[in-house]
């Protein structure tokens, strides 16, 4: 069922997935699903985080609907979605979970849908029971034959592994891409992960910035770097927060991804807004934002050459009391901003091993175009 009474059913047609919502405003991908049976504790967990009002009742049960779309589904399988009138339209799922922030259903699962839709009157008794389940999903693996039959001659294999299939690329694969292009202006990157805050605070979407970066001002000559950092240490360095997206596709879309990444950065000298793909149709709506709130806009590419800085970010005093909020709720942050002070108060002597420490800490680039072609094409990123 795509939302009540299948009310996003033409728009998955369209856009060709199925999906969920359940509140749990995060992707999920980053747990592992290697083992179901702790993947869904840590959920359940991640759910009462979101939907504290709810019992641990209902968390299991939306989390035993969003594991079956997420994970439990394979390639090949066959799913019918029903229009709320009595049709079921029949598709076949071709990829793995990918995650869409701010849409009505945001974890998803792509799907060809095969044009055939069978009526709710031609189905047995039973098949007609199991369909109708008041859940989210019901599996009727067992009436596989009936649903063959109802299927008719169009050809489609249980199970089969469909062929050519261009899987979505997932947000989080474009953060390598970003700390690349950062490291050839200077920069120093760490991705920030959302899920790893304390628990109380996970359900406050607009705090965590998804890349943070550091910037310091070089100085040859030593005397020159120690009489800065002692006279005026917020001329030495630069801080940064990025708001990553896959794609900028309407106004919509530009004005949420817009102020999230204002509220991410708030703390931050500069604060901007990465897209790998950003439509024309936005630009002057995207131009007036920036000058009017400072966000800049990156789109990035996967080649460091080919990134633009489509609006340059204006420059704002550090917000300390935000700074110290992430520093107790997220582990990341912290670690990055505590390493980053080691720089600021090290003696010249043994400034380049604590900036190389930072550097391990921080996310890794690439050595060669060739790497990145790699990595693209293990990600399904366009290249």
């Amino acid at each position: 069922m795509l939302g009540e009474h299948g009310r996003f059913l033409k728009e998955c047609i369209e856009q060709k997935y199925i999906g969920v919502n359940f509140g749990i405003n995060l992707n999920v991908a980053s747990f592992s699903s290697a083992d179901e049976r702790e993947w869904r504790h840590k959920m359940i967990d991640v759910y009462l985080s979101f939907n504290p009002d709810k019992s641990i009742a209902t968390a299991r049960n939306s989390v035993g609907f969003l594991w079956t779309i997420c994970n439990g589904l394979k390639c090949g399988d066959i799913v019918l979605a029903s229009d709320g009138e009595g049709c079921y339209h029949v598709g076949v799922i071709t990829g793995d979970y990918f995650y869409c922030e701010g849409e009505n259903l945001q974890h998803r699962r792509p799907v060809d849908w095969t044009g055939v839709v069978i009526q709710r009157k031609s189905m047995s008794k039973e098949l007609q029971n199991s369909t109708g389940s008041i859940g989210t999903c019901c599996n009727i693996t067992k009436y596989s034959e009936e649903l063959d039959r109802l299927i008719g001659s169009n050809g489609i294999a249980k199970n089969r592994e469909p062929k050519n299939i261009i899987k979505p690329y997932k947000e989080r694969s474009l953060h390598r891409l970003l700390a690349n292009y950062l490291l050839t202006q200077n920069k120093f990157s760490k991705t920030i992960f959302h899920e790893f805050s304390t628990k109380a605070d996970q359900a406050q979407k607009w705090i965590h910035p998804d890349m943070v970066a550091v910037e310091f001002n070089e100085f040859h000559n030593s005397v020159t770097q120690s009489f800065l950092k002692v006279a005026d240490t917020k001329r030495y360095v630069d801080l940064y927060s990025f708001e990553l997206k896959r794609c900028i596709n309407n106004d919509h879309q530009l004005k949420e991804y817009f102020f999230q990444a204002l509220s991410n950065s708030s703390w931050a000298n500069y604060g901007y807004l990465v897209a790998f793909e950003i439509s024309e149709d936005v630009e002057e709506e995207m131009e007036r934002l920036n000058r009017a709130f400072g966000i800049g806009v990156i789109e990035l590419s996967p080649f460091s050459d080919a990134t633009r800085i489509r609006y340059q970010a204006r420059k704002n005093e550090l917000d300390y009391h935000t700074i110290d909020k992430l520093c107790r709720i997220n582990q990341d942050f912290r670690d990055f901003i505590s390493k980053t002070a080691r720089v600021l108060s090290s003696q010249n002597d043994v400034l380049e091993d604590v900036k190389n420490g930072l550097q391990k800490f921080c996310d890794k680039g690439f050595q060669s175009n060739d790497d990145i072609v790699s990595y693209c094409k293990d990600n399904c990123i366009p290249c």
